[in-house]
Order: structure tokens, then C-alpha cells, then sequence
């Protein structure tokens, strides 16, 4: 079994967020549809990431006024994995 930690990041949402205890890339990402991309990252920790969900969104709706009705949210990748981003980091 997959052994877990609480990061802390988000408490204010009223949810706890877990993570797997491995070295991890976070990533500002945005879903449309079944479509997902990667906005912004990677970031060392969760909740460096939470904070620039916003940035991302405010990115997106600048380069396409459809963004507004997209989900935006975090992702994380192993550490060894890196993603491309559209908008850097």
C-alpha cells in the first residue's frame, strides 16, 4: 500500500491534501473537456503551486476569453518526470 503525507496546502478550502512521501514536481494545470494542460511549474511544493493557480487562470483567460469557463487546479508528476508548460514558471 501506497504510504501518504498531508501537505498542508489548501487548508482553508476545509480539505486535506495528500501526496505520495517520493520527490514530486507540482504543476498549475487547467482542464477543459477531456483535454489538460500544463499552465505553470514545476514548483518544489504544493502549496507554492496553490498559490500560483490564480496567476495560471489570469494567464489563460489573457490568451483565449473561453478559459473562463475551464477548471484550473494542481497536478504533480515523480521528480524525474518534468512537463513542458505553456506559460514557464
Amino acid at each position: 500500500m501506497e504510504r501518504l503525507e498531508p501537505c498542508g496546502a489548501g487548508e482553508s478550502q476545509q480539505r486535506a491534501h495528500y501526496h505520495r512521501q517520493d520527490a514530486r514536481w507540482f504543476y498549475v494545470t487547467v482542464v477543459e473537456g477531456q483535454r489538460v494542460g500544463f499552465l505553470l511549474g514545476p514548483y518544489s511544493t504544493h502549496q507554492e503551486t496553490v498559490n500560483n493557480v490564480d496567476r495560471g487562470r489570469k494567464l489563460a483567460v489573457a490568451a483565449d476569453s473561453w478559459a473562463d469557463f475551464y477548471s484550473f487546479g494542481t497536478a504533480s508528476l515523480p521528480a524525474g518526470n518534468s512537463r513542458r508548460t505553456v506559460f514557464g514558471h
